[in-house]
């Protein structure tokens, strides 16, 4: 199958419903595709009948006009990646059509992702889970695929899955990493050489502290002051936060254990870089 480009709910309502009684891949995206995207749509197509990729600039997930306007974009890059991988379907839905004018319908789920980042980003989770929610609406994907490089995200659409009772198996890959450990996201696309060096910290500083926990060290606050003092000297980069949390609930904890995770988002310039680590 050639790649389609769809543009509307109905029009990808109707392919759905002229596949039905078949494996559907959904790999949400806002564009921008990498490796990470590559390895979601290699692992979709040996599991499912149909992939389905996803593209949506979620002006829900920002909240400042500037951020959105900055995102980094090239369709015609990312069609030339899906036309080489095989996926089926490019869903590319307007933001009238996703988010007319008189729209109205939220969902909050502020009482599950770490305190730290819920701060410092109100309505980020707000807008992904709201949007995540229609995409499984209109497609109705058997399966959805992430990559974890940011647990929290993969954690809550699990958790909306669940309590909205979506038949949905939920599928993820470890962290794509560049050749300097850095972990791949769209938007270090905007990021200078130069960034990019100093970038590489933060996989160091969390390989660090996960060996100090193995050497017995426990204290979340002592994990978590190694990164951070380790931070102060990278002039380029700042710490928006970081926490430990349970990886089953994302309940920070005092008290680490090999079912912990180091959660940390730093700004390198202009530009937020996510990134964790398993204590295991």
């Amino acid at each position: 199958m050639a790649l389609n480009i769809l543009k509307t709910a109905k029009s990808i309502a109707k392919f759905v419903n002229n596949n039905k009684n078949t494996s559907i891949a959904l790999i949400p995206t806002m564009g921008a595709l990498h490796e990470g995207h590559a390895k979601l749509i290699k692992k979709a197509k040996k599991e499912c009948s149909v992939v389905i990729v996803s593209i949506f600039l979620n002006p829900l997930q920002f909240t400042k006009v500037e951020d959105i306007e900055k995102y980094p974009q090239n369709i015609d890059e990312d069609k030339k990646m899906l036309i080489e991988l095989g996926a089926d379907i490019l869903f590319m839905p307007s933001v009238e059509d996703m988010i007319p004018d008189d729209y109205g319908t939220y969902i909050n789920m502020d009482n599950i992702y770490s305190k730290s980042y819920g701060i410092t980003r109100p309505l980020y989770y707000k807008g992904v889970v709201t949007i995540t929610a229609k995409l499984f609406n209109i497609i109705s994907p058997t399966h959805v695929y992430f990559t974890e490089h940011d647990y929290q995200k993969v954690f809550i659409i699990g958790k909306m899955i669940k309590d909205l009772n979506y038949n949905i198996a939920l599928k993820t890959i470890p962290i794509v990493r560049d050749d300097n450990m850095l972990a791949l996201s769209s938007t270090n696309a905007l990021l200078s050489e130069r960034e990019k060096e100093e970038a590489v910290i933060i996989y160091e500083l969390l390989k660090e502290a996960r060996e100090e926990f193995k050497k017995a060290s426990r204290k979340s606050s002592y994990l978590m002051d190694i990164i951070k003092n380790n931070l102060r000297p990278h002039k380029m980069l700042k710490l928006e936060y970081i926490d430990i949390v349970d990886k089953d609930s994302l309940i920070s904890v005092e008290t680490a254990t090999k079912n912990s995770i180091i959660l940390i988002s730093c700004y390198c310039g202009s530009t937020r870089l996510l990134d964790n680590m398993p204590l295991k």
